[in-house]
């Protein structure tokens, strides 16, 4: 698990360099030897010659978990595939696909999407019976987006299953090695506002991020909604230029899967499209400003800027308690000053909601289910963009100084329950917010 956070926060740095598709396949193949011999399974491979761009290691990882799980769910005599071809659909960068493919019992359709979720497994029972922990595919998943790339499955039930992973063919080794290592070109903190272009026009999106990284903003750029979606959960940017019209998910759904989803759905989100707005009505639900290709620099920069000021969304508070009565006292307290909370009751809850809501201030007891507190802060110290998140330690524990010093992140109070009431508890909380606040602030008029 800590794997996985550690590649999405951008705390493992890739290390591209130049491969070739068919020694990676010969390297995964030779580590998986023997497991395949003793299980008594048998491999079947076409390799392809194609020149990558990517973390040799990595790949490889990715390339041996799926050939682990091929044999896992397969029966003795059978065997598994491994093959590699070059995908060149119109209007997309050209690509290579592995394939691994089982004889096993398959996956339901329902599942499909959803084994790459943590903790995941088609059968509960297979954590028992296979072995595994249902984190290997989620790994795999944060491997292959980080190098531009995608991975999905196919199953037919009783037929066996097919997972395939595309990554960009190093046509051009330059433009490749920054398209890779993109995610290390993000700085977290950073006073500079994030903006995240989507358009499938590779033109358009070179235009808008050196228009964009000239004004002192930072910019990603992706080429489909899907992608969007993705970037923008991991990276909160500050707003999203959105095409309308593209191929498999245009810019409407987009707009709508992103204010579905609690962690992307305050994310200003400008229109820039070549279609021209109906002037007699307003805009619609969702959509901050609209532009037309091709934008006009001033109009572009004072809508971003709207959109920014709007962006000084409410104040966010993760609660960390598994004592639901307390936990509720603490929401009300919150509430009443405008606050948006958020409650977690367990030490994985924590993590996974604060990823989610990146929260203003956090506030966290030490003795809980699944992950203590402890564990709570060493994880969001690996973090990039939670590291020096303030905190509120309330927990009837007495700490020593050794302890103090473990959990302090950002700016840190502790408050011991008991020994307090709940007024000096809310005095304490809000004044720590309003310094985080008025701190923000002048981050950004210094920025500016």
């Amino acid at each position: 698990m800590l794997d996985i956070e550690r590649i999405e926060s951008g705390k493992v740095a890739m290390t591209p360099q130049e491969c070739d598709a068919a020694n990676l396949m010969r390297i995964s193949v030779e580590a998986m030897q023997p497991l395949m011999q003793e299980a008594s399974i048998s491999l079947s491979v076409s390799p392809l010659s194609l020149r990558l761009f990517v973390d040799r290691d990595r790949i490889v990882q990715v390339l041996t978990n799926l050939l682990s799980n091929a044999i896992k769910f397969s029966a003795p005599g059978d065997t598994i595939e491994l093959s590699a071809k070059r995908t060149n659909s119109p209007g997309e960068a050209e690509m290579l696909c592995f394939k691994v493919k089982d004889c096993g019992r398959g996956i339901p359709p329902d599942k499909l999407e959803k084994i790459f979720n943590r903790f995941e497994q088609v059968d509960a029972s297979d954590s028992r019976s296979k072995g595994g922990t249902g984190l290997g595919l989620a790994v795999c998943r944060s491997i292959v987006q980080h190098h531009g790339g995608r991975i999905w499955a196919e199953s037919t039930m009783g037929e066996g299953s097919a997972f395939f992973v595309a990554l960009p063919v190093a046509l051009n080794l330059v433009p490749e090695a920054k398209e890779v290592s993109a995610v290390k070109r993000v700085p977290a903190n950073s006073n500079h506002p994030l903006i995240l272009i989507c358009d499938d026009d590779a033109s358009v999106r070179a235009v808008l991020k050196n228009l964009l990284e000239r004004q002192n903003y930072r910019a990603i750029a992706v080429e489909s909604g899907q992608e969007a979606l993705q970037q923008a959960a991991q990276y909160q940017p500050d707003a999203i230029l959105l095409n309308l019209m593209m191929p498999q998910m245009n810019g409407w759904e987009t707009l709508e899967a992103l204010k579905a989803q609690i962690n992307t759905k305050n994310i200003p989100a400008i229109i820039l499209s070549g279609i021209l707005p109906d002037a007699r009505e307003a805009p619609p639900d969702g959509v901050d400003d609209w532009i037309v290709k091709p934008p006009d620099e001033h109009l572009l920069f004072q809508a971003l800027e709207r959109s920014l000021r709007k962006k000084n969304r409410q104040t966010r508070v993760l609660i960390v308690e598994d004592d639901v009565d307390l936990a509720q006292v603490l929401i009300t307290l919150f509430e009443r000053h405008g606050i948006e909370t958020y409650h977690a009751q367990t030490g994985r809850e924590a993590i996974q909601l604060s990823q989610q809501i990146m929260p203003d201030l956090l506030v966290l007891d030490l003795i809980l289910p699944q992950y203590d507190g402890f564990a709570v802060v060493d994880w969001l110290r690996q973090h990039n963009a939670l590291c020096y998140v303030p905190l509120v330690v309330y927990t009837s524990k007495d700490l020593e100084d050794g302890e103090r010093e473990r959990l302090r992140l950002g700016q840190t109070v502790f408050l011991t329950k008991g020994c307090i009431t709940p007024e000096q508890f809310e005095q304490r909380a809000i004044a720590l917010l309003d310094r985080v606040v008025q701190g923000k602030e002048e981050n950004r008029n210094d920025a500016g």
